[in-house]
This record gives C-alpha cells, structure tokens and sequence, in this order.
C-alpha cells in the first residue's frame, strides 16, 4: 500500500493482510488465504488456552498476570478478524488519500506530506521496537519458569509431558506473543496514522488557502478575457471548498470503521493498566515479573496514548483552518462572489473534526486523563481490599 506501508507490511507478514495487487486467479492467493486461516486458528487458540489457564490459577497474582496477557491476547483476535472481515472498507478508507483533491501539487505541500509520511513511519518502528521487547520479556520469563519446574505452567487441551508436546507448546506461546504484538502495533498505527493523514490533509488544505491569492494571480496572467479568468476562480474556490468538505468526509470514515477498535481498546486498555500496577506493587523492583509488568504496562500506555494524542492533533488542526484565511491577502482578493463564497469554509471551520471511541468518548488529551485516573481508582480500590 502506498498510504502507511509499514504497519500494512505487519500485517502482511502475519498474514492478516493479503496484498492488494495479487490476482485472484494466482496460486499465492490462495496459499496466503490458507497462511491467514492457520494465523487466526494459532492465535485463537492460544488465547482459548490462556483462558483455561488464568482460571485454572488458584494464587491471585499468577491469575492477574494471565488474565491480563489473555484478555490482551483475545482483543488482538478480535482486531485482526474484524480487519480481515473489514478489508474492502480499509483498501476504499486509502483510496480515499489516492484522490486527485488529496495529492500534492507543488513542492511544499510534497514536504508537507512527506514530513507526515515520515512521522508515521518513525511511530510504527518505535512502537514495534518496544512491543518486540515486551515479547521477548515474556518469552524469556516463560522460559525461566519452566526451567525451573521442567514443566510448562500453563493450561493446554493435551498433555504436554511428552518432548514433543513440550516443545511445540513452547513455540506454539512464542510464535502467537509475536504475531500479537505484531498484529497490535500494525492494528494501533493503522487507526493512529490514519487520524495523522487527516492532519496531514489539513495543513495542505491551509497552504492551499493561504496561497489563494497567489493562484488568482496566475490564472489571471494566464487568462486572455476577463470572463475566463472569473470562471477559473471560481473554479478554484469550488474546489477547495470540495476539499475541505472531503477531508470531513474522510475523517468521517475513519471513525465508523474504527470506532468499535477503539472502544475495546478503550476498554481492555483500562483493565490491564490497573491490574497491571496492581501487580507490580505486588513484586520486587528487581524481578523479572517487575520488569515484564513495566514493558508491558508501557506498551498498553502507549496504544491509549496514540489515539488519544492524533485524535485531539485533528480536533485542534480542523480548527485551525479557519485562522489560515486570516493569514492570506484578502484585500488582493476583491471579487465579491469570493468574498462570500469563502466565509462559508471559515464558518465549517468553527466545527472541528471529533474522532470519538464508540461514538460515546472523545478521542482527546482530556480523555486519556481520565482514563489514567479511573485506571488509578480502581488500583485503590483493589489494594485497600487486599
């Protein structure tokens, strides 16, 4: 994919997402469709076994460190299916930048785009680097366990005495960690980055407007009769009044797409964050479970944060648009068809863009405040009652 192509090759490479140009006719079609199938049945699975694992658990520190793992693991099945059933809705949300309205046209908003581009990628490596770290955390703290015991602490459907259970079981765990974090960082960017393409469109759609009156100055230079150059005017106006309007719509998409990603993650976000701290106040600052509980509690931080932080970036930049026709040459402008036509931009302006999680919260600085202090009210509750 063109638009963020980073965090659609994770999900290519843990077969959730086929590539676009393959034919369907073709042999590798079908051979990724069967990859996709056998990553969903692996992933589920281990998240059906972490269930009958946290519950199996009588010590209450051991279960809140399964069940946070579990619920996390069963959120990610839950988003790589509902991407998959959803594919042909996130190819035409992409689309949707591909249009001729949305391409850059000179050399700055090239850089606009570019420097855009760039900061998607940066976050999508960042994130991947530390849930990579989480993983090999766990992987590793598993590994101590059952070094210590030569037996496999969890719950599986089989018996895992034989060599050959044992082994596979290990790798079945540490193969599903990776395609989860893998999964989730491609998930989390996707929704994130899409809210930073739309900011990423409105600070084109302010170049374009602060440039309006140089762009009346060409067509005019260019034009031979007054009546062309009028029509080319407006032409222009009509356009960008398009665009503005387009950008809405986008935004728009994105979120009915998304919104329900983002409440579970809402949700399942807040549990982990406080029964995380809750567990790490439990166990020793030197410990690997400290350590592990940390990366991981880093990693939940930083999924609510990033939706959070665009979506409050859009709500501030939608708003923005408006002071950009301040910032242009309006006495140039003098034509009273834009004189009219235009306050109607500035007055759409007024109403920013929201990105809200399941159409009840809103995405912004203000919630991931609050989310920290309901997390941090429930961690009371739980160690004054213990």
């Amino acid at each position: 994919m063109h638009i963020l192509p980073v965090s659609f090759a994770l999900f290519t490479y843990v077969g959730f997402w086929r590539p676009v140009d393959w034919p369907r006719n073709s042999l590798k079609y079908w051979l990724y469709n069967i990859y996709t199938v056998f990553m969903v049945f692996m992933l589920c699975l281990y998240g059906l076994c972490g269930i009958g694992d946290a519950y199996a658990d009588q010590n209450v520190n051991t279960f809140i460190e399964k069940f946070t793992l579990t619920i996390s693991v069963l959120a990610v099945c839950v988003k790589v299916i509902n991407i998959i059933i959803r594919r042909e809705s996130v190819i035409s949300l992409v689309n949707m930048l591909l249009e001729k309205n949305c391409l850059p046209r000179d050399s700055e908003e090239k850089l606009i785009q570019q420097s855009f581009d760039d900061r998607a990628r940066k976050i999508t490596i960042y994130c991947e680097f530390l849930n990579e770290i989480t993983v090999i955390i766990a992987i590793i703290m598993q590994q101590i366990q059952s070094a210590k015991t030569h037996t496999l602490d969890v719950w599986t459907p089989y018996d895992c005495s034989s060599s050959f259970a044992f082994w596979f079981t290990v790798i079945h765990q540490s193969v599903a960690l990776l395609v989860c974090a893998n999964s989730s960082v491609a998930h989390e960017t996707l929704i994130s980055c899409l809210m930073l393409q739309i900011c990423a469109q409105l600070e084109i759609l302010g170049h374009r407007i602060k440039h309006l009156p140089k762009m009346f100055e060409e067509v005019e230079k260019d034009s031979n009769f007054t009546e062309n150059w009028k029509i080319q005017e407006k032409r222009i106006v009509r356009e960008l009044i398009e665009y503005h309007l387009y950008i809405y719509s986008f935004a728009s998409r994105v979120n009915s797409v998304f919104t329900t990603m983002i409440m579970l993650q809402f949700s399942i976000s807040t549990i982990v964050l406080c029964l995380t701290v809750y567990r790490m106040s439990k166990s020793s600052i030197a410990s690997i479970e400290f350590i592990w509980g940390l990366s991981y509690l880093a990693s939940m931080f930083i999924q609510i944060f990033l939706y959070c932080w665009f979506g409050n970036e859009v709500m501030l930049k939608s708003t923005q648009v408006g002071d950009m026709f301040y910032e242009m040459d309006w006495v140039s402008l003098g034509h009273n068809f834009v004189v009219k036509l235009l306050p109607i931009v500035m007055s759409r302006a007024t109403k920013p863009i929201l990105m809200r999680s399941g159409y009840i919260i809103l995405l912004s600085a203000e919630s991931f405040t609050s989310i920290l202090k309901t997390s941090y009210s429930a961690f009371n509750v739980l160690q004054n009652s213990s």
